[in-house]
């Protein structure tokens, strides 16, 4: 995992990359986001697994959840940091080495990995360990949400970006997302404890945007 570490923060480094997530941080929860979080109970503490520079947290944040948000990339969580101060939204921004959290068992009512990081944890030994983290970090019965590319669109539309199941968005990088179908999604989450609730399909902004997979399960 550690390779992969290296891999992640060197894009996360990058302006190009960092500017896309900077304008990204304007937009409001997606239609699957905003679906999801009606089954998370009122003033849930909401752990944000790859948090960037805070668009799921600041918005969670505004809808009267605790969230304290994660990431690798030190270019990122500053600038969230910082507006969360000048803003003045009491938010735990935290840097971690993105995969073991640091948190105390039992700890949060709610664990997001959205944006497609589940996609930047390469092979599935990473991915069981971030997920079985998630169970250790949540309360008895407490929700994970969890999203990632859809495998089957990206071959209909993205396949010249496309390598089996990696999916490189960025030219003239390393770094790539795993992709995933819905049978994937359930098998990982049933490995580590996980009751899934719902998995499919949903909507980002808007029809043309594409579909994200994402998986939602209770401990």
């Amino acid at each position: 995992m550690n390779n992969n570490i290296e891999i992640v923060k060197k894009l996360y480094s990058d302006e190009h990359a960092i500017g896309d997530m900077r304008d990204y941080t304007k937009k409001k929860l997606k239609v699957w986001e905003n679906e999801v979080v009606s089954h998370f109970p009122a003033k849930s503490w909401v752990l944000d697994i790859g948090c960037g520079m805070g668009r799921e947290a600041f918005c969670l944040y505004d809808k009267g959840f605790k969230i304290t948000a994660t990431d690798i990339s030190e270019k990122v969580i500053e600038p969230a940091k910082q507006f969360a101060l000048e803003s003045k939204r009491n938010i735990e921004f935290l840097l971690t080495n993105g995969l073991d959290l640091p948190f105390e068992s039992n700890t949060f009512d709610v664990v997001i990995i959205w944006s497609q990081t589940f996609g930047l944890f390469y092979e599935e030994e990473n991915k069981l360990h971030i997920l079985k983290e998630c169970n250790r970090v949540l309360k008895n019965k407490g929700i994970l949400s969890f999203s990632g590319h859809d495998k089957n669109f990206l071959e209909e539309k993205y396949s010249k970006y496309l390598d089996g199941k990696k999916f490189f968005a960025y030219a003239n990088t390393d770094c790539y997302w795993e992709s995933f179908t819905v049978n994937e999604m359930i098998d990982l989450a049933q490995k580590t404890g996980f009751t899934v609730i719902e998995c499919g399909r949903g909507m980002v902004y808007k029809e043309e945007d594409g579909p994200i997979l994402h998986c939602l399960s209770k401990k």
